[in-house]
């Protein structure tokens, strides 16, 4: 940008100039009515204020004549080819920057880059022909885009708003018109719409001095000054001319005429031209209290002409848009009460449209943004009561703007609201600021993450500890949406205030910060969480206020998955279920809900901590003692043989199957009666199928056959077989009566004369009381070594479900004799 701008006025003044002006023109210099000025975009390199910059390049305006296309006679006589738009040009912007008036376009700048300082000075209005050509005209005014596009970009639905901006217009030309004539006794000589300039707050504003002139002098002719006559002509459209002008009659305009009567004639004319423009408002008709004035104003003595201010009193001007506008114009010079009332209704004018958004945006805010930074900045203005008073009514205002137009355009916001947070939290008053608190939504909306924790955050915590309830919890109640973009520090910070308001005095308050913890774990740290809430809910639910625990309890099931199940079961149940019988019914109620929902998710912990013991101790035990099957049904053979016990139970079914009548060596497969399960044949331990028989010496009635049982049928363990032994797995069942040590109905058998006068069959399993086995710290459990018989080291189990109860007798145990072999039989029976 800089480079360009070097190149554009060709020498080392465009340093002087604070001002970033954009490339492209908003309008070219070579539009119809701009008179060689190309209008840019520009912005204050300090304050990045927005500006319009005029740029005229002097050599292309050497080269451009003033010849207007026109096929009246009247007018072709003054079409001189030798007459540039240069001089006037030249006469335009030296008297720009010497007119200073609130109608006036006001030129906050000016540079001829032939003259960039007071080194080489430039000819002035005397010696405007002796000016160097080699450069470029730059004026920066403020913001201001031609009367033209001004009316062209006016909304035609909103005609009575439309209407009501221009009368207003009307009344600012009007009001310029007067100054110059009065104060400055000058005449414009060029009122038309190349002229009128319009700010984006809707002011119309007074440019265009290429023909301005005192009339009355004596400059040798007569008349008005020699530049006038020579350009006017030329320069100001035929309709606006005047008929002494036309007829270049300037000796009236000398000898008679009025300094007012050649403006107010152009002006006569311009008034119809906007009112004609379809956007104006009127269904381009003049408004009725006009017409009769616009007559007397074109009238063809200039003597008879009126004089421009009293036009002010027409009721045209008698709006509530004018009204706000004269009042918005003058407020700073307003007594304070009259000005804080006037502010105190502006949110209703506003509100039923009476002003626009841009005036709301370009005119109100700069106001109100000027008088805080005045008011609230400076700590002994905020002492006195009448300036508290006024940054009361300032601030409401304020955000009513910034959320209704500002929020559209994040430029803007940041722009005129960001640097005003940190002075509103900064004012020491409680209207103050819960009027700013009310707002913080849209200050979390607009502003960024660093603005937010340190200009927002920080100061605003003082809220939390001040003496006034209502502010206590209003803080409390404006933080929860600033939360997520809080940074860490700021969190634990907050934690902090947290924990001391769950025991502030206010009820409402202890009641709103349980139900604040709940909403913000999510957006809590890991450690915040186990420091903040489970400790904070189990103090609310102890609280007496009713609301209060009833927040809690819903705050614990909100918050139920940042809980380990040991928490559950161990801290959140405990302390909820006494509620279950609180005296209040919802308190009740609710605390029945939290118990249901968090027991269902002990429940599913519970199955996963079996299963995972389960599939534990299942890769501990894989391979070791597991039961075969013979017939390849090795699926039901696993699910009924549990992982511990199979030892013993292999070689219970070795001695049964040697008691038994001889059957087939295939083994039949039989249904047991208690549980109705079909059990396979498997290999005991001493090395011989369980469907083997063995001849018994002794004949006798047919015994029952054990050869049926199954490990299924037994269920050892329980549900659970792969849990282990209990305590009291090591005790058989305690024999009930003396005898045998089986009930006559366990196997659903009568037990026949033979089987009950075997005693030896009694101390056979009586032996296995005798030699209880120990526990040792291995895990498996061991016995001694009998001679002739291997036992595994763990104790048989209750076999409780397949009907067989094995009873515990204590009569003198036989030992089997040493050395003896199996494959004979039992000697000792």
């Amino acid at each position: 940008m800089s480079g360009w701008l070097g190149s554009l006025w060709g020498g080392g003044g465009a340093s002087s100039l604070p001002y970033n002006i954009k490339s492209d023109p908003v309008s070219p210099s070579t539009k119809h009515g701009s008179h060689g000025w190309a209008i840019h975009n520009a912005t204050n390199k300090t304050t990045s204020g927005e500006a319009t910059a005029f740029q005229a390049n002097k050599a292309d305006l050497a080269k451009t004549p003033l010849r207007r296309t026109s096929s009246s006679l009247a007018n072709a006589k003054y079409a001189d080819t030798s007459q540039t738009q240069l001089i006037p040009a030249l006469h335009h912007f030296h008297r720009i920057k010497r007119l200073i008036h609130p109608r006036i376009l006001r030129a906050h700048a000016t540079l001829d880059t032939d003259y960039p300082d007071e080194t080489k000075p430039s000819p002035g209005l005397d010696a405007l022909d002796k000016t160097v050509t080699t450069g470029t005209l730059i004026i920066i005014t403020e913001p201001a885009i031609p009367l033209d596009d001004w009316l062209e970009n006016l909304n035609p639905h909103t005609s009575q708003a439309n209407s009501a901006a221009v009368s207003w217009g009307i009344f600012n030309i009007v009001e310029a018109l007067g100054f110059l004539h009065t104060q400055a006794k000058l005449a414009h000589g060029m009122i038309c719409p190349d002229a009128v300039f319009v700010t984006p707050a809707g002011d119309f504003k007074l440019g265009g001095f290429d023909l301005i002139t005192p009339l009355g002098i004596s400059d040798g002719g007569g008349g008005p000054t020699p530049h006038f006559r020579k350009f006017e002509g030329l320069v100001c459209p035929p309709d606006y001319r005047s008929p002494e002008r036309v007829s270049q009659r300037y000796d009236v305009l000398q000898q008679s005429a009025p300094v007012h009567s050649i403006d107010c004639y152009s002006l006569a004319v311009l008034i119809e031209y906007i009112y004609t423009h379809p956007n104006a408002g009127t269904n381009g008709q003049v408004p009725a209290p006009l017409k009769k004035a616009l007559m007397r104003m074109k009238n063809d003595s200039p003597k008879l002409r009126p004089r421009l201010p009293p036009l002010l009193k027409c009721p045209l001007f008698d709006n509530p848009y004018v009204k706000a506008e004269m009042f918005l114009d003058e407020v700073m010079s307003k007594p304070v009460e009259e000005k804080i009332m006037f502010l105190q209704s502006l949110p209703d004018v506003l509100n039923r449209g009476v002003l626009n958004e841009n005036v709301a945006i370009h005119k109100i805010l700069p106001l109100l943004v000027m008088g805080l930074k005045a008011t609230a900045g400076n700590e002994a203005a905020m002492t006195q009561d009448v300036n508290r008073r006024e940054a009361l009514a300032t601030v409401p205002l304020l955000f009513q703007i910034a959320e209704s137009y500002l929020a559209k355009t994040p430029e803007l916001f940041q722009r005129h609201i960001t640097p005003l947070v940190p002075l509103l939290f900064a004012i020491n008053d409680r209207g103050v600021r819960g009027a700013v608190l009310q707002k913080i939504t849209l200050l979390e909306e607009q502003l960024e993450k660093t603005a937010i924790n340190s200009a927002v955050f920080e100061p605003m915590c003082s809220g939390f500890t001040d003496s006034s309830g209502p502010l206590r919890e209003l803080t409390l109640k404006s933080t929860i949406v600033l939360v997520p973009k809080l940074n860490h520090a700021n969190l634990e910070k907050l934690v902090r205030y947290l924990i001391r308001l769950q025991s502030d005095p206010e009820a409402s308050i202890r009641t709103n910060t349980v139900i604040f913890i709940g909403k913000i774990a999510p957006s809590l740290t890991d450690m915040s969480r186990q420091k903040l809430i489970l400790p904070a809910f189990m103090r609310s639910m102890k609280d007496p206020f009713t609301p209060c625990r009833l927040s809690a309890l819903r705050a614990v099931i909100s918050c139920k998955e940042y809980f380990t199940q040991k928490d559950v079961a161990e801290k959140v149940l405990p302390a909820v279920v006494p509620h279950t019988l609180d005296g209040a019914n919802d308190v009740r109620l609710e605390a029945f809900n939290v118990v249901d929902a968090l027991i269902v998710g002990l429940r599913e912990e519970s199955s996963r901590m079996a299963k995972d013991e389960a599939e534990r101790i299942s890769a501990a035990t894989c391979g070791m003692n597991t039961v075969g099957s013979s017939e390849g049904n090795g699926a039901e053979s696993a699910a009924a043989a549990p992982s511990s016990g199979s030892g013993y139970l292999t070689g219970l079914s070795s001695w049964m199957t040697t008691s038994s009548q001889p059957t087939e060596n295939s083994t039949s497969a039989t249904t047991s009666s208690g549980a109705g399960t079909t059990t396979k044949s498997a290999t005991s331990s001493s090395g011989l199928p369980m469907g083997t028989t063995v001849a018994s010496q002794k004949a006798g009635p047919t015994a029952p056959k054990f050869s049926s049982l199954s490990l299924s049928d037994a269920h050892i363990g329980g549900a659970n077989a792969g849990e282990g032994w209990s305590d009291d797995d090591d005790d058989l069942v305690s024999p009930t009566k003396p005898g045998d040590g089986w009930g006559d109905d366990d196997f659903g058998t009568t037990s026949s004369p033979a089987t009950k006068n075997n005693d030896d069959d009694d101390d056979f399993f009586a032996s296995f009381e005798s030699s209880k086995p120990s526990r040792p710290a291995g895990g498996r459990l061991s016995v001694p070594k009998r001679t002739g018989l291997s036992l595994t080291s763990k104790a048989a189990p209750k076999l409780q479900q397949s009907g067989m109860k094995l009873k515990k007798q204590k009569p003198a145990v036989k030992k089997l004799g040493g050395g003896s072999d199996l494959s004979d039989g039992w000697d000792d029976f």
